[in-house]
């Protein structure tokens, strides 16, 4: 007799600085860590006996990023030491290819606050997720790939090097002229000419047109335009939230 598998079912939640947000379902759901009412609704949902497994993203655990090959699990809380003052639970991720590992801060215990129990927890840093979508994305480029994940308070440029990992970096800004000098000045430091590599934007959204038509005017642009991320609006903020199926395992 063929044994009929059974679906697990799987929520997701991507930790910010001061909020999270839960996808299940049709559940979609955003609290603050101190709302009593949406706390208690959200651990309803999380503690009901048909969900087996929750992931949970942290984008408000800024990442340092290793070489897998030098990585030491043993002195694990010093490779935040320059990047963040929070050396307890602690977690590690390692790349999908497997060359690097990126260590950060789990901050909120969400298991705690929500009250979570007997479930499956899957950890992950919002960089690792990055990473590895974007080496599904490169082509066996000879020089460099610029990668611009931009928001509306804040952006990431990743770079590439003849498709070998060399720079991240998360910079805070108000306006485009921000964007433009902060943009410029790091990838002057990654190539000889601005006119000789593209800026690759991840996503093309109508409100960064600014943004857009200002870079063009210095250096080649290109857009990832195929559906498998989108943007997730709070306030003032965005943040770009990628589709697990889309991801290299």
């Amino acid at each position: 007799m063929q044994k009929i598998k059974t679906k697990i079912n799987k929520a997701s939640i991507y930790q910010f600085e001061h909020f999270f947000h839960l996808n299940y379902l049709n559940e979609s759901i955003s609290s603050s860590y101190s709302d009593k009412n949406q706390l208690s609704s959200v651990s309803n949902i999380l503690n009901n006996d048909s969900l087996k497994s929750l992931d949970i993203t942290h984008l408000n655990s800024p990442p340092s990023i290793i070489p897998t090959k030098f990585y030491d699990r043993s002195i694990k809380a010093r490779y935040i030491e320059t990047n963040s003052d929070k050396t307890r639970s602690l977690d590690d991720d390692t790349s999908s290819d497997r060359k690097i590992t990126i260590v950060y801060p789990k901050n909120k215990n969400l298991s705690q606050i929500l009250n979570i129990n007997h479930k499956e927890i899957n950890h992950t840093n919002y960089f690792t997720q990055l990473y590895n979508y974007l080496i599904g994305q490169l082509n066996n480029s000879n020089g460099f790939s610029f990668f611009i994940c931009l928001s509306d308070t804040s952006f990431e440029i990743i770079i590439f090097n003849k498709n070998e990992f060399v720079f991240f970096n998360s910079f805070g800004i108000n306006d485009e002229n921000e964007f433009l000098y902060y943009t410029f000045f790091v990838l002057k430091n990654y190539q000889g000419s601005i006119n000789s590599d593209k800026i690759i934007f991840l996503g093309k959204y109508e409100r960064f047109n600014k943004y857009y038509n200002l870079a063009s005017k210095y250096s080649k642009i290109d857009f990832i335009e195929d559906d498998i991320n989108f943007l997730i609006n709070y306030k003032s903020q965005s943040f770009l939230i990628l589709n697990e199926n889309n991801i290299r395992k």
